[in-house]
């Protein structure tokens, strides 16, 4: 099962399961205004899979860096725009602006702020707060 939401700079969030979730009253049908076109988030629910997600990657636990391209950076791109990041362009290329925006993402989530996003940073960005 699938929903679609955003989640306002101003709403309320619940801890599930060491993820943040939109309480009811944040949920919206549409992605932000500042999502670049390529970019919907979606809170997605399966067996195995409780968490927000652009659709490139479901990865938890790989570890992507600067340098790295493809699908995975494309999704920390997306889920670092959604929650209010400038990653520059969504293009699959970690540049300088993704590692940049993936670093304002751990300082918010209290985690080490090393611009690489392994398990820590990837729990940040699909339930998209503090650890």
């Amino acid at each position: 099962m699938i929903k679609r939401l955003m989640v306002s700079g101003a709403a309320a969030l619940l801890g599930v399961g060491g993820l943040m979730v939109p309480s009811a009253s944040a949920v919206s049908e549409h992605a932000p205004a500042s999502a670049a076109a390529d970019c919907t988030i979606v809170w997605r629910v399966s067996a195995n899979y409780h968490g927000f997600t652009a659709g490139y990657s479901w990865a938890w636990n790989a570890i992507v860096r600067k340098g790295d391209t493809g699908d995975q950076v494309r999704e920390i791109q997306c889920l670092t725009q959604y929650w209010g990041s400038d990653p520059g362009k969504v293009d699959g290329v970690f540049g300088q602006l993704t590692e940049d925006a993936v670093k304002q993402q751990q300082q918010h989530c209290n985690i080490a702020q090393d611009g690489e996003v392994g398990p820590d940073t990837w729990r940040c960005l699909r339930g998209g707060g503090p650890n």
